[in-house]
């Protein structure tokens, strides 16, 4: 079948929804086949979720887990600062109003710290149904959702890794090799630069001042063995692999980007590459998918895709992860379990395969299917997938309560940087100062 994608949100990934999924229940006069008893029935779950193909999903397919389990739904969805608000508001006056709740893994230690979230580990031991697909998420990407004590508080439904993609059609008529490392895509923009007609740059990414931006160059950084913060929670923004690696970043942005790369956010970026107007892009994963939708993408059929490593033999970084969760105030805790287990069933990772609806999935087993290969046969780099997702690797990532802020204040210098207002050490400087004023509040 032919895969179909349409931009959203931050992650510019909204699906187009054909049909829904049916299973046979297997249901006995106790349980259902999802191991689901009958006291569930007639319970109302409210679930909170935002914009995204997470959550049309779970829209397209609610009628199917209401029939298997009787456990009926009430499914609210908002974009991500109003979610945010509204769970944050529900959980500090402790009303309980929500029982499951998308989490997006930037605000993971707001929620724990703040304890909004009902650890899973008990119910994964003691409550597993058929629909369980833990195991089958990497400990990696499971680690995202997880305090320092190593206690789980969201099941994975979505994860992104960073990659470059790039036009194979300009590599090609050039004579460049895919690029395998940093050093490979500035030497590829370089040359890019002295053949690529005017109207075209070699390189895009996202270079505005705001913690949207921070993946980008904070996750490029990575593949040189830099970090802002180390595991103690020290800021290392001056260190010599950081001035390395934004030396280079802020080199690809500026001197091979547009002109307005300064101010470029994800969906300013994505359209530039969709129009056949940039020869490579770094950033999430999940970018692939649309640019090689011909209803969007102008340069759908030339669309390739490679993973970077840098000096540190470290992978160049882009991560996003989302999961649900339970709220510690809700009183429908059994119920929403059973919930959480059918979103994140490999039954309905293979249902949104075969529909059309996403392919980029944090289940391992998934890309052995034959849901997954039918769907993706006429995609080049879905043979790539399984390593993509491997490589998702959330350790730069600044795991504090106070990232947006952190973000941004990291963020700015770069984008100063970028647009020749300030040189690198400059920019370094003041982010260090920046974000120790920030982590030390």
């Amino acid at each position: 079948m032919k895969f179909k994608m349409t931009l959203i949100g931050l992650l510019a990934s909204m699906m187009v929804f054909t049909s829904a999924c049916s299973k046979d229940t297997g249901a006995d006069t106790n349980t259902t086949s999802s191991g689901n008893s009958n006291k569930l029935e007639g319970t109302t779950l409210n679930v909170l979720i935002k914009t995204g193909y997470e959550s049309e999903a779970i829209t397209a397919y609610e009628e199917d887990f209401e029939e298997e389990t009787g456990i009926e739904l009430e499914i609210e969805v908002v974009d991500e600062p109003t979610l945010r608000k509204k769970f944050v508001l529900d959980s500090t006056s402790k009303t309980g109003a929500y029982d499951v709740v998308a989490t997006q893994f930037w605000y993971m230690p707001e929620y724990i710290q703040g304890q909004f979230l009902e650890p899973l580990d008990t119910f994964i031991k003691d409550k597993p149904s058929e629909w369980l697909a833990a195991d089958d998420i990497s400990d990696g990407l499971k680690g995202t959702f997880k305090d320092a004590d190593g206690k789980l508080y969201s099941l994975p439904v979505s994860a992104s890794s960073g990659v470059l993609m790039y036009r194979k059609d300009l590599f090609e008529k050039y004579g460049i090799d895919v690029p395998k490392t940093t050093e490979d895509v500035l030497e590829a923009a370089k040359t890019l630069k002295e053949k690529l007609p005017t109207d075209t740059v070699p390189f895009v990414g996202r270079g505005e001042s705001s913690s949207g931006s921070f993946g980008s160059s904070a996750g490029w950084a990575w593949a040189y063995g830099a970090s802002v913060l180390d595991k103690e929670g020290n800021v290392t923004v001056t260190s010599p692999e950081m001035k390395q690696a934004i030396s280079d970043w802020v080199t690809l942005m500026k001197d091979y980007g547009p002109t307005d790369a300064s101010a470029m956010g994800w969906d300013t970026m994505s359209e530039m590459f969709r129009q056949g107007k940039a020869a490579m892009n770094f950033d999430m994963s999940g970018f692939p998918s649309v640019y090689t939708d011909p209803s969007v993408s102008s340069v759908a059929d030339n669309v390739g895709v490679a993973i970077i490593s840098g000096p540190a033999n470290e992978t160049a970084q882009w991560v996003y992860a989302e999961g649900l969760g339970i709220s510690k105030y809700s009183k429908n805790k059994d119920a929403a379990w059973q919930f959480l287990q059918w979103r994140t069933s490999l039954d309905v990772a293979k249902q949104e395969a075969a529909d059309g609806l996403r392919i980029d999935f944090p289940l391992d087993s998934i890309y052995e299917t034959d849901e997954f290969k039918d769907a993706t046969e006429s995609l080049d780099f879905a043979g790539e997938l399984p390593k993509i997702m491997s490589s998702f690797n959330s350790a730069y990532w600044p795991n504090v309560v106070e990232f947006d802020k952190l973000g941004q204040e990291f963020q700015k210098e770069i984008s100063l940087a970028i647009e020749g207002k300030q040189d690198v050490d400059k920019a370094l400087s003041n982010a260090q100062a920046n974000v120790e004023a920030v982590v030390k509040k």
